[in-house]
């Protein structure tokens, strides 16, 4: 026979873990939780931040997940059409910023596309070295060249980790749970669906990024003379102190879903191979990643380096070798949704 106290203990527990397993799932809105993202994104005022140990199964856009496994803050990116790419009529605009830039310049990102995607998870922020530090601790990998005696440079704990080649990123993401983000949902996060050219919108905004221009204070007419200016700004300047900043010094920069940085500060690397003709097997509904053929990865964003308007653009493309680091490429993470 079972006693009262033992069947009284018995059903609370049943409850706490039903409480629990509702909290995960988040099935309801009585059961989404209280907390608010802040600021709040644009496409979803009232998303909520979730603190849960695998991530929920019924979220709602803009919804931040944390990971427990680095703390990192998980935006959720709702399935859909998004507009990938850049048209031919926003070339003719976009040449206001740079009169030198011809079409050819934005050949890679052309024809523009509505792209449907499936949902995914992606980090609000670049990757910082605080929490590259708890991987390098718990897997015993080689910390980033600049470190020293495998320790973050103090001040740093916030930037993003840098110096770091396609693989030790990719190997970070998969202790974490996830994977590097394909350019397509790289794109998406960036700019939303609503085809905008910069994440905060259709027109540049100078400050609202980390970007060479804004630590100078200065426009320049030609990219040969931001280039010889920035030459001679590092031989005086720390770039991993001056030139990045850290993740969340730029609320500005960010997109409609809510993840920061998608402009400035450090390029982020894409799981995707570099190829110069892949809009086109998009346009065509083939969202798959093109064959490795330069041995280059897909490389998104801008970084403190850059002093054109242009390279700021959520459809702006580049590549890097495989298994080049340096001081101004970084990643942020991604997850599988459902």
């Amino acid at each position: 026979m079972t006693h009262p106290l033992s069947k009284s203990i018995l059903l609370i527990a049943l409850w706490l873990v039903g409480s629990v397993m509702m909290s995960s799932l988040g099935a309801t809105p009585e059961n989404r939780p209280t907390k608010r993202v802040s600021p709040p994104p644009q496409c979803n005022p009232n998303a909520v931040v979730w603190r849960t140990p695998e991530p929920p199964a019924d979220p709602q856009k803009g919804d931040i997940w944390v990971n427990p496994k680095d703390g990192m803050e998980m935006v959720y990116i709702a399935p859909g059409e998004f507009v990938m790419g850049t048209s031919e009529a926003e070339i003719g605009d976009l040449v206001r910023y740079d009169p030198k830039a011809t079409a050819d310049w934005f050949r890679d990102e052309r024809p523009q596309c509505h792209v449907n995607l499936g949902a995914c998870w992606i980090g609000r922020t670049e990757v910082t070295n605080a929490q590259y530090l708890r991987f390098v601790k718990a897997t015993g990998c080689r910390a980033p060249s600049h470190w020293k005696a495998g320790r973050v440079p103090a001040g740093l704990e916030n930037f993003p980790v840098v110096f770091l080649d396609w693989d030790d990123a990719q190997a970070y993401c998969e202790w974490a749970g996830g994977r590097l983000p394909t350019e397509p949902e790289w794109e998406k996060a960036a700019r939303g669906s609503d085809g905008r050219v910069f994440p905060w919108g259709f027109g540049w905004q100078e400050g609202r990024c980390r970007s060479f221009i804004g630590l100078t204070g200065r426009k320049y007419s030609a990219d040969r003379e931001w280039v010889s200016a920035r030459q001679t700004w590092e031989h005086t300047h720390n770039g991993l102190r001056e030139g990045l900043a850290s993740v969340a010094a730029h609320p500005g920069d960010a997109g409609p879903w809510g993840c920061l940085g998608m402009a400035g500060n450090a390029m982020e690397l894409c799981a995707d191979w570099y190829g110069e003709e892949t809009y086109r097997s998009y346009a065509q509904g083939r969202v798959i990643p093109p064959e490795n053929k330069l041995e280059v990865r897909v490389l998104r964003g801008g970084s403190w380096r850059d002093g054109n308007p242009l390279a700021f653009r959520c459809a702006r493309r580049s590549f890097t070798p495989h298994s080049s680091a340096c001081n101004y490429i970084g990643f942020r993470c991604a997850r599988d949704a459902g």
